[in-house]
């Protein structure tokens, strides 16, 4: 695949689910796959803040975020709770590049699209959970650790598995 051939970013449709769901299979173990209809659920909450990169008509990576209220972050591979009138966080659900698209710069590429539209909304931080050694790419963006953290933040980022990280960024 070449880099200049690649891609552009648009706006997730619910057509993408399928191929989203074969990035998220080549990216992540099966303790952290979430069902179509979740990630579907995600996208309808928020589909003005959730893209895809494409080249040639096809799916390479994805960005799935959403507006959030609670400090403590959403469960895995559930469905959202009714969305709040002025969320103060922008939630980034999942980022992920399929292997063979990697390295050519289309995380950066969707990390910017929601940044910009981040920007234009009532928001104050970014958050996410980084899970499985994915930290080291979130602390390059700029993002840093919440601390401290409270016991019913720990219990939630244990269910995301080993080596998670709750990090964020700060819009103003």
């Amino acid at each position: 695949m070449n880099p200049k051939q690649i891609t552009r970013i648009r706006p997730l449709t619910l057509a993408d689910i399928d191929a989203i769901m074969q990035i998220q299979s080549a990216c992540y173990p099966a303790s952290l796959l979430e069902d179509a209809a979740h990630l579907a659920a995600k996208h309808q909450q928020s589909p003005a803040s959730c893209w895809v990169a494409v080249h040639q008509d096809e799916v390479f990576a994805y960005l799935l975020t959403h507006p959030w209220a609670s400090d403590t972050p959403p469960d895995l591979n559930t469905p959202l709770p009714p969305a709040i009138p002025n969320s103060f966080i922008h939630y980034i659900h999942d980022l992920a590049v399929h292997p063979k698209a990697q390295g050519l710069g289309l995380a950066r590429q969707l990390l910017d699209a929601a940044l910009s539209w981040s920007k234009q909304q009532p928001f104050t931080h970014i958050r996410l959970v980084a899970i499985a050694g994915a930290e080291p790419f979130w602390l390059k963006q700029g993002f840093t650790p919440i601390s401290p953290l409270n016991e019913k933040i720990i219990r939630k980022l244990s269910s995301y598995g080993p080596n998670t990280h709750y990090l964020e960024v700060s819009l103003k």
